[in-house]
């Protein structure tokens, strides 16, 4: 099975791990690892593949391009949802650019 998530980056202080569930979507209150969540479903090897920094990058690029767009997008959403879309975008970048938040491909094998 292979897989690609966002989730807190290892090591977090708990006040740093409160700020990145915060800003991440939400899978990424789970409590537990992903290396623990794949072994107690069955899955004895995994192996992750870091692709925060693509992330970031493509993060940045969409928040401009709907930032430089925004008058021509506005109608397909709902009044207030596209600034609300992009608060949450924007929060969620800072926590990626702040080492709070990784992005990875997980590749788990029975």
């Amino acid at each position: 099975m292979a897989f690609v998530t966002v989730h807190l980056a290892p090591g977090l202080d708990a006040r740093a791990a409160r700020r990145a569930r915060a800003a991440g979507p939400p899978a990424v209150a789970t409590r537990r690892d992903h290396d623990q969540l794949l072994r107690s479903a069955g899955f004895a090897a995994s192996e992750q593949v870091d692709l925060t920094e693509e992330f970031a990058r493509v993060g940045r690029e969409w928040l401009d391009l709907m930032d430089r767009h925004a008058e021509a997008l506005r109608p397909i959403f709902q009044p207030g949802e596209l600034e609300t879309r992009q608060t949450n975008n924007r929060r969620q970048q800072h926590a990626v650019e702040a080492g709070l938040l990784v992005r990875s491909l997980f590749v788990a094998r029975t």
